[in-house]
């Protein structure tokens, strides 16, 4: 399985079999050289949810001497036309800490 990684504010479309593994990229965004990700919170948020079911995601972890962020996407449990705001909001280990907002749009359609 591929990974795909994101710049912030990209819109993804994923076909509602799709289970995809995304990576946010920090280490993009310019951490400082000696700086990680201590912690992280992954949202959904539904901007036009259809169906009963929403988007969900698992094995979501940091990645890349922590200056990453990945999660696999299963489009299977969201219906066709839905459209989620995917939000990672990264803590980063220096003093003071900074907080650091990474979101994406994954829109549900057929391909």
């Amino acid at each position: 399985m591929s990974t795909v990684t994101v710049v912030p504010g990209a819109l993804i479309t994923m076909d509602p079999s799709d289970k995809k593994v995304i990576l946010f990229d920090f280490d993009e965004l310019n951490l400082a050289t000696a700086a990680a990700l201590s912690s992280y919170v992954l949202t959904i948020t539904a901007i036009k949810q259809n169906g009963l079911t929403a988007l969900t995601k698992d094995n979501d972890a940091l990645a890349g001497s922590n200056r990453k962020v990945t999660a696999r996407f299963l489009a299977t449990t969201a219906t066709l036309g839905d459209r989620y705001r995917v939000s990672v909001n990264g803590v980063t280990n220096e003093s003071p800490v900074q907080e650091k907002e990474y979101a994406i749009d994954i829109l549900i359609q057929d391909r």
